[in-house]
């Protein structure tokens, strides 16, 4: 009896540790809508004031007034953000806020606060940017840190003169000579035919001289 108890017990908790551990997947999935990236980007150094600031985020955000927020703040701790903020209606992870139309040199903090579509818990934030007339951005429009860089551009070097590509070579002449051309089986020797158009003169002679030496 007590052997049945013992094992229903061990397999009630092999039972919850199998639903723990599927569960672990889970609650990686919903998660809050945190940081996912921003323009301008986190630690970005601008040259021109943005006209708003647009953050990402990693889940939809669930429509509520006043759980969805982006304030900004200036060099002097002022407000210079307007208005509330705004969620995308084609992309509900995306929101934005407008800003003020003057900007002074130096660093601003950007607070957000979110509320999950998923998961319906609020989560919350912050990251800074710095505006400086002198200097080039630091960040991509969409940087994710202030790590990010724009690409490097190779300068433009002059333009070189293109070459046409050299001829082919010629292929060497045959080399023609008499000597190694082969004499022509049919083509008669000049003596050998001075020759054989003797033998029928000859022959005529000495027929004509047979009948004078009988007759004698």
């Amino acid at each position: 009896m007590r052997a049945n108890q013992g094992r229903s017990a061990w397999l009630a908790r092999a039972v919850l540790l199998t639903l723990g551990l599927a569960l672990i997947p889970l609650s990686g999935v919903l998660a809050h809508a945190g940081y996912s990236r921003s323009q301008p980007g986190l630690g970005a150094i601008v040259a021109d004031p943005p006209d708003r600031v647009d953050i990402w985020f990693t889940q939809e955000m669930f429509r509520r007034e006043g759980e969805n927020l982006i304030e900004v703040f200036g060099p002097d701790g002022l407000p210079v953000h307007v208005g509330s903020a705004q969620i995308d209606d084609d992309d509900r992870s995306h929101m934005w806020v407008d800003l003020q139309a003057s900007f002074s040199p130096g660093d601003y903090r950007v607070t957000w606060r979110t509320l999950s579509a998923a998961d319906g818990d609020t989560e919350e934030g912050e990251f800074a940017f710095r505006v400086d007339p002198h200097a080039a951005a630091t960040s991509t429009p969409m940087g994710e840190g202030p790590t990010s860089s724009p690409p490097t551009s190779v300068p433009p070097t002059a333009s070189q003169p293109t070459l046409p590509p050299p001829p082919p070579p010629e292929a060497p002449p045959l080399a023609t000579s008499e000597a190694s051309s082969p004499a022509s089986p049919e083509a008669p020797s000049p003596d050998g035919g001075c020759a054989l158009g003797l033998i029928p003169v000859v022959g005529l002679i000495g027929l004509s001289w047979l009948p004078r030496k009988a007759r004698r």
